[in-house]
Order: structure tokens, then sequence, then C-alpha cells
């Protein structure tokens, strides 16, 4: 008989340590697969709420976060390092837009009411990160979902609502509670947590210890 785990994962978007970290835990589940059984959600984050709902020109966040190109090609060879060992596809050199992340979130929590969270979320970090989409633009939000079997026009319906606003602050908040305070991180069973993006080997540890 299979032993269940509950994973909550913890993420914002714009946090591609969050996309390799992702995409190990998901094939540290898929090779024990045959042991375990992941009840997964996934939960919000937000690092960097105040950037604008149209999003700003990367270039420009860049700039102000980190002050100078070399700091920042550092920064970013580290990740492509580590997205390329994950086989995780990321193509920094193509994204044009940061992006305020309330509506992938909004779209994550509502997948979440269908039981199809994690398929939503796999195809949001593929559209930001393999695609370099604008993901601040509801007609492409409402494509991607789409990808995933849901209709445009009702996508483009409750992105246009108050739906989930509430919900994603609540959870939000929730993770500070939990003394959450950087992502990702990744919690099983609500007993153990697991922060940063690890290698496979700590996951697989940390499944046969919950």
């Amino acid at each position: 008989m299979k032993k269940k785990i509950k994973l909550e994962l913890v993420v914002d978007i714009v946090c591609p340590w969050c996309y390799v970290g992702k995409t190990t835990l998901f094939k540290a589940m898929e090779s024990v697969k045959d042991e375990y059984d992941f009840d997964v959600s996934v939960l919000p984050f937000q690092l960097d709420p105040g950037t604008p709902a149209e999003g700003v020109p990367r270039a420009v966040y860049l700039a102000a976060k980190f002050g100078n190109s070399e700091r920042f090609q550092m920064a970013e060879q580290r990740v492509i390092q580590a997205a390329a060992a994950a086989g995780a596809e990321l193509h920094f050199d193509k994204m044009q837009v940061q992006i305020n992340t309330m509506d992938c979130h909004r779209l994550i929590w509502w997948a979440g009411t269908r039981q199809n969270q994690v398929a939503v979320t796999n195809e949001i970090y593929k559209a930001y990160y393999a695609e370099a989409l604008d993901l601040s633009q509801r007609e492409v939000l409402a494509s991607v979902m789409a990808r995933v079997g849901y209709d445009k026009n009702e996508v483009l319906t409750f992105l246009q609502s108050e739906q989930g606003f509430n919900e994603v602050a609540a959870l939000i908040d929730e993770a500070y509670a939990l003394g959450i305070s950087g992502v990702p991180f990744v919690i099983l069973n609500r007993e153990a947590g697991i922060s940063g993006a690890q290698p496979l080997e700590v996951f697989l540890q940390a499944f046969q210890q919950v």
C-alpha cells in the first residue's frame, strides 16, 4: 500500500528558483510514484506585490533591483546553470516584461477548485520561462489556460471579476503566519518544510522522513 504525503508548494511565478525547485520536486515525485501517493497543492507568494498590473520592462526592473549588469549577470548565470541541470527550459534573453503575478495566482487558485492546479501551474511556468510570454496580458493568460482545457472567454470573465483576490491574499498571509519568508518552500504533511531549490536527493530523503 502506498504511503500518502500531502505536499504544499509555495511559489511565485516570477521566481526562477521556484521554477527550478518545482521541476526538481516533480522529478523526485515521479521517481517514487510507486511508493507514494502525493496530494499536491500550489500556494501563492508574491516577491514584488508592488509591480504594476501591466508589468514593467524587465530591463528597467533588473536595473533597479541589481544596480549593475555584472551583478545581475552573475545571478542569472547561476539560475541558468541550475535550470539546465534540472531540465527546466528557461530563456531569460527573450523575456521582456516583469509581471505582477496576482492574476497568475488567481488562476492557480481557481484551478484548485477544479482539481487541476498542477497542470495549470506547469503551463503558466512553461509560458513564462520557456516561451517568454507576457503574462501581464490577460488575453495571453486566457490562451495559456485554453491549452489545458479552459474556455478563453470564461477565463477572461474570471480575470475581469474580483474573484480570487481575497482568497489569494489570505493564502499569502497564511504563508507568512507559518514563518515562510522566501520561496520556493515545500510543506510536507504540515510536519516538515524544505526551503529553496534543493537537489532531488533532498526531496527523496524528506519523503522518507515524513
